[in-house]
């Protein structure tokens, strides 16, 4: 296989995939390297073990999550239900196309109980999913049912991405994003 010329950036984008769709403790380095268009030990260059990959994958869609699909819900110029369908539009692509559901979601059941060493970021992408929902709740409701709805949105938007793998069926999700928005 010729090497490809390629950047962290990319590396980081190949190997999200990679994960989201075969998990951590299943990815080898060398599939790693193979998605990459590398040979194995051109990977090392790059990056030095494949948990070092794995928070640069997880730290990376944090900050897109963030910049990109969280912000949506403190967007003034959209009222609550606007800012839900803007949202899940934005993200369901990411979540659904492949029926490998969401990154944080599958790490947190993958690896939580075995490397701790993850928790870190996993825990702030859910806070910050929950602090955009209830955001958005807030704009119907008080702070503390917001903080409960939102709670309870993201609970089962993850549990439905879940079983939607387990079904190979991505209505289970899209019906969750409809429950989600009856809360408003």
């Amino acid at each position: 296989m010729p090497l490809q010329k390629t950047s962290k950036e990319e590396i980081i984008k190949k190997a999200v995939d990679v994960f989201r769709k075969n998990g951590y403790y299943k990815t080898s380095m060398a599939d790693l390297a193979d998605a990459c268009g590398l040979l194995k030990g051109s990977f090392y260059y790059y990056f030095k073990s494949k948990e070092e990959l794995m928070h640069a994958a997880l730290q990376s869609t944090c900050e897109y999550y963030s910049n990109k699909v969280f912000c949506i819900a403190y967007d003034t110029s959209l009222d609550a239900k606007e800012r839900f369908i803007t949202l899940f539009n934005k993200q369901a692509p990411f979540l659904t196309d492949d029926l490998a559901g969401c990154l944080f979601g599958n790490m947190t059941l993958e690896t939580i109980s075995a490397n701790s060493s993850f928790q870190f970021i996993l825990q702030k992408f859910f806070s910050e999913w929950k602090k955009a929902f209830t955001t958005i709740f807030e704009l119907e409701h008080d702070k503390e049912t917001s903080n409960v709805l939102a709670e309870q949105s993201v609970m089962e938007l993850e549990g439905a991405l879940m079983m939607m793998r387990l079904y190979n069926d991505k209505k289970i999700f899209e019906d969750a994003c409809m429950r989600v928005l009856e809360k408003l």
